[in-house]
């Protein structure tokens, strides 16, 4: 049996019940049959970070939820288990949905059998067991860097590694999260491994997703008074625009009144156009691009001179974009 990441924060073992029911809730945890394979996603994130490649009969221990991911699979929750609406492996950090539509390229994920859903002396076992309590309010200040992407896959765990080691560097306790996307600790272990003293992510408000999310506002805030650290660094993943709630975030001036710098990471000039004009909507200014867009000069100088704004490649120079957002948060 493999536990997937998803399932990380209720403290699982092979010990465990399930029963079989025809109504399904998202974060409810369950145990299904790998029917098919998909080489070009073959792998199973498990609760340690290792990557374990899905054979067909496998068991696995899943949850289910949404994703919405322009560059992956699009799947939702489903609310009744039935022939009608088999279900998919949506992530590697076991997501399990109902499949619709795939990135090109990218086939059909893995399909999946529901066995049954993991219950206890409690009744049915759900991912918002594990939950970080409501806060109304954010109730310490300190140095928040707040790191945006353009879309999936531009350099935004990237960039907050760099931020994350170069700051441990000079001195701070630094606490790290990621607060939108779908399941897995991939990027969470990264925070560690650059030099995170405390990670956390939506996972700990008991969502597999945001795209399940109510209010992502509220988890942000719920994380933030939670993580540990003199300086917080926290991505929000997938892009800025999208289904991942993020908008909830840009809008709530309490949580932008918090935070002292923002990263936007683009995929290139006319991405990093649109981040600018989008946030402008919301009176959100950029204090610094990165990502593609500023792989070499050629992008880089036409963002500083066309907008004056800093355009820093976090790869190339690290230290150089730490001090300058560290600079501002000293103004």
């Amino acid at each position: 049996m493999k536990f997937s990441s998803a399932t990380t924060k209720l403290s699982l073992t092979e010990n465990l019940q399930v029963e079989k029911f025809s109504d399904v809730k998202t974060g409810d945890v369950i145990l299904a049959e790998v029917l098919s394979q998909n080489s070009a996603y073959p792998y199973l994130e498990q609760t340690d970070g290792e990557l374990s490649r899905l054979e067909i009969g496998d068991k696995i221990i899943g949850v289910i939820g949404a994703r919405q991911a322009l560059r992956g699979f699009v799947g939702y929750s489903p609310k009744r288990i039935n022939n009608q609406n088999p279900l998919s492996l949506l992530n590697m950090g076991g997501v399990i949905g109902c499949h619709v539509d795939s990135a090109v390229g990218l086939g059909e994920p893995a399909k999946v059998k529901y066995l049954g859903t993991v219950v206890d002396h409690h009744g049915i076992v759900n991912m918002n067991r594990s939950t970080l309590p409501n806060t109304s309010s954010i109730l310490k200040t300190r140095q928040i860097i707040l790191i945006l992407g353009t879309c999936m896959n531009v350099g935004k765990t990237s960039n907050a590694e760099k931020i994350i080691f170069s700051a441990t560097q000079a001195g701070f306790k630094v606490g790290a999260a990621k607060i939108a996307g779908v399941a897995a600790i991939k990027d969470l272990n990264c925070f560690k491994n650059a030099g995170a003293i405390d990670v956390k992510s939506f996972l700990d408000c008991g969502l597999p997703s945001t795209v399940d999310a109510e209010d992502l506002a509220q988890v942000v805030k719920n994380i933030i008074n939670a993580l540990n650290g003199d300086l917080l660094v926290i991505e929000l993943g997938d892009g800025i625009m999208g289904h991942y709630k993020i908008e909830s975030v840009l809008t709530d001036q309490e949580i932008i009144s918090h935070v002292t710098s923002i990263v936007v990471c683009a995929a290139d000039l006319a991405a990093a156009y649109g981040a600018k004009k989008y946030l402008e909507e919301f009176k959100i200014k950029i204090n610094v691009f990165s990502g593609p867009a500023t792989d070499n000069i050629s992008g880089s100088h036409y963002i500083e001179e066309k907008w004056g704004i800093p355009a820093i490649n976090s790869v190339k120079f690290p230290n150089q974009l730490f001090k300058l957002l560290h600079a501002r948060s000293a103004t």
